[in-house]
């Protein structure tokens, strides 16, 4: 016969047991869109991040990967990021610096002495701790991961360049940021900014005369092919940053914010170590595919060094940071 009050008694029962069993975490596709091309150390990041954070998750996060400015430039993509149309990319910090100035320093022309430099001031609570904050803040991004990205260098098609005076009146392919127009300017070039999914037919079609990337990104794209003289003027350390979007984050459970978190700090060694093998066995190649390599003495590089510092502080120190920001990180130097 139909019990209607033990029926009742045995849902109670279960609505107080239900909330204590076991939660199943949902699946999750994560959006990840970058500019950069197979060979390159961030490409091959991505791929570690994706490979890792699948293993980690055991499969509850997949993500899906627009490459090589599927979905445009950087700054396209800086835009998507805020918007949430991608829940992660990699935007440059002179791009971040739109939201914290201060992050321009991070790719500042001679800014810093070593890699160990660039990651102390990262890493530091007062410096790249406290700008992070401030980019979740004020643009809900999270920086997960940084990586070096390696030291830029100066690539001509036609023009051997030992001092400023010999890339006066040539055009080199800047990022179109302030800072790296103001390191350029520095060099003694004509900053000419082209997005980087177009800089290799620039190249080619002679709009700019060269260019400045580290060695493993330049021969990823390939820019061999249109430049005859690399020049090791080592002006800008670069970096990465692995970003996701705050409000994808706080969807996360806490096992998978481990588990991206964990991905992307693997996946930032992984770049790293790829940097400094590919920079130290690609110079070899590029001689043998018919590139010049200059090697520039402790003083021609001085003279360089003085010029881009001379121009970045006058640009920046006091009008867009605050004054004496680029001394303090200078004289971190001093305390390695």
């Amino acid at each position: 016969m139909f019990n209607r009050r033990a029926l009742l008694a045995a849902a109670a029962a279960v609505a107080v047991v239900a909330p204590t069993l076991p939660a199943v975490a949902d699946e999750v596709t994560l959006r990840f869109a970058h500019v950069v091309r197979e060979g390159d150390p961030a490409f091959i990041a991505a791929e570690a991040f994706v490979e890792r954070v699948t293993e980690l998750s055991g499969g509850e996060i997949s993500v899906q990967v627009f490459p090589a400015g599927q979905l445009g430039n950087n700054r396209r993509l800086f835009a998507q990021i805020q918007s949430g149309a991608v829940d992660m990319t990699y935007t440059p910090f002179n791009m971040l610096s739109d939201i914290v100035p201060e992050f321009a320093t991070i790719t500042g022309g001679y800014m810093f002495e070593s890699p160990e430099h660039q990651r102390l001031v990262l890493d530091s609570p007062d410096f790249g701790g406290a700008w992070a904050e401030q980019l979740l803040d004020r643009g809900g991004l999270r920086i997960l991961s940084s990586f070096h990205y390696g030291t830029r260098n100066v690539t001509t098609a036609e023009t051997p360049v030992r001092s400023p005076d010999d890339l006066a009146g040539l055009k080199l392919r800047a990022v179109p940021n302030a800072m790296s127009l103001a390191t350029v300017t520095g060099l003694g070039a004509a900053p000419t900014p082209v997005a980087w999914p177009e800089t290799f037919q620039a190249l080619r079609q002679g709009i700019v005369d060269g260019q400045e990337n580290p060695i493993p990104v330049l021969h990823a794209a390939g820019f061999y092919e249109v430049q005859g003289f690399l020049i090791k003027t080592g002006h800008q350390m670069s970096a990465l940053p692995f970003l996701i979007k705050e409000t994808t984050w706080q969807e996360l459970s806490d096992d998978q914010q481990a588990a991206v978190l964990e991905a992307a700090t693997y996946a930032a060694g992984v770049a790293e170590e790829t940097m400094i093998t590919f920079t130290e066995t690609l110079e070899s190649d590029l001689i043998d595919r018919g590139m010049t390599i200059i090697e520039l003495t402790d003083e021609e590089v001085a003279v360089f060094r003085e010029a881009v510092r001379a121009n970045v502080a006058a640009e920046f120190d006091g009008p867009v940071l605050p004054e004496g920001l680029i001394g303090r990180i200078h004289a971190l130097a001093d305390d390695m």
